[in-house]
């Protein structure tokens, strides 16, 4: 598979830290591959079960071709981390900061603690 570049800047015209956009797409990706996975080993797990309780000796050891036509469908698909780049720069998903709330209470103990002498 191919490295598909980003342009940083378009990255950065959305929001002004580069950074927090990079671990927003980061966590989208992780969200598709969680996604994936789960989708992967529902569709295996009948042959899971064949496997490891066989009917015959022969069906432990076989190799079913449906289970290898899953595994290379799901390996050919487009990786996580690029959907979710996609998927943002589609603006199909976008991220808010929560901004630190700052309490008086925080600020008054800074207070007491100069004394003024």
């Amino acid at each position: 598979m191919s490295v598909k570049p980003v342009d940083l800047n378009k990255l950065r015209s959305t929001h002004e830290n580069l950074y927090e956009t990079v671990v927003a797409i980061s966590k989208r990706a992780r969200e598709i591959h969680e996604a994936e996975r789960s989708e992967l080993e529902e569709r295996l797990l009948p042959y899971k079960e064949m496997i490891r309780n066989p009917t015959s000796e022969s069906e432990s050891e076989k190799v079913f071709p449906e289970q290898i036509a899953i595994s290379v469908e799901f390996e050919c698909r487009e990786k996580p981390s690029q959907q979710a780049v996609a998927q943002y720069f589609d603006h199909q998903y976008d991220y808010i900061l929560e901004k630190p709330v700052e309490t008086k209470a925080a600020e008054s103990e800074n207070d007491d603690e100069t004394d003024g002498d």
